[in-house]
């Protein structure tokens, strides 16, 4: 599946990305880089994008400067055809020790672990375009940071890179052909379904019937509960926060293969006024997009584990460029 145009030494998508990640991170094959992404492939985050494969090179280099010792776990990697090539979604449970000054300030000798989701399409033997999250608010919170103050830190140097606006960042995160659906089509519209009623039409009830009652939810900010309510509250909290925003599914992947259970990976993004009180503190009035990549199992077509990552660092810097 997917894998013409691919070298012979990768069995199959699940195995290019993980030993494409495991050469350039753990065996420390950076400049491999320039081999598998394309030149001008660009990688885009909350925080902006990564025009060149030398800047991934370069911003490689200095996290790993960082956290030396980081280990890429992959917990899964959800897989979608695309013409001669593949699209993965590749959840990374990741563990380091920050021994390093860089983003995150002094080096603090601190043990960490944190959550990364990257979207990858794939073609020719190359990653040509990315979408990644990573909970760097999580990150903050397990080195003794605030994450409002790095926010602002981050807002201070480069507050461009925060202020150009909802269209401007939903149309990174977005697909140009409008939202893309690869596997079960049935599923697939019944989870965007689902998320337009809790989201847009601000029903929390429909988790009732789309979530399983043992729900495992793990979401932004390193939280982790169990249930219904509890992930609801947490919704809720985004909700109450931005009362007018529009949630948006981009790009949604069904995979059902044997002995696994049903798996889903959506890109999406919620935009709106900070005009409520809730998640991200007193009403600011300031534009704020969130862009989101999630993961879901189903039992029974039920959700029953979710990933919901938001980079929350990326939502605080928004409010500190727009409040400066």
């Amino acid at each position: 599946m997917g894998m013409f145009g691919f070298a012979d030494e990768f069995n199959d998508p699940e195995h290019y990305i993980k030993d494409i990640t495991f050469r350039i991170w753990e065996e420390r094959g950076v400049g491999l880089i320039r081999d598998w992404y394309a030149p001008d492939g660009p990688v885009r985050t909350p925080h902006g994008v990564t025009g060149t494969a030398e800047q991934v090179v370069a911003a490689t280099l200095e996290t790993m400067h960082e956290f030396p010792d980081r280990q890429l776990l992959a917990e899964d990697i959800i897989i979608g055809d695309k013409p001669e090539g593949f699209y993965s979604s590749h959840r990374v449970r990741s563990t380091a020790t920050h021994c390093g000054d860089g983003s995150f300030g002094a080096s603090t000798g601190r043990a960490v672990t944190t959550v990364t989701i990257a979207d990858c399409l794939c073609r020719d033997n190359q990653v040509v375009d990315e979408w990644l999250v990573r909970d760097q608010a999580s990150l903050a919170l397990q080195l003794g940071l605030d994450p409002k103050v790095l926010a602002s830190q981050k807002a201070e140097v480069n507050s461009k890179a925060y202020t150009i606006g909802i269209d401007a960042m939903r149309e990174r995160w977005a697909d140009p052909n409008g939202m893309t659906v690869e596997g079960d089509n049935a599923i697939a519209t019944d989870l965007v379904s689902l998320f337009d009623t809790i989201w847009n039409g601000k029903n929390l009830s429909a988790m009732e019937q789309g979530y399983d009652r043992a729900l495992r939810f793990e979401g932004p900010s390193g939280v982790l509960v169990y249930g219904r309510e509890r992930a609801g509250n947490v919704l809720h909290g985004i909700m109450a926060a931005l009362p007018d925003g529009q949630f948006e599914a981009h790009h949604v992947i069904v995979r059902q293969d044997p002995a696994k259970p049903v798996r889903a990976a959506l890109r999406w993004s919620y935009c709106g006024l900070h005009t409520g009180i809730g998640r991200y503190g007193a009403p600011s009035g300031a534009p704020l997009a969130l862009l989101g990549i999630s993961h879901f199992e189903l039992r029974d077509g039920a959700i029953l584990n979710e990933w919901m990552l938001i980079d929350d660092v990326a939502v605080y810097a928004q409010i500190s460029a727009i409040s400066a």
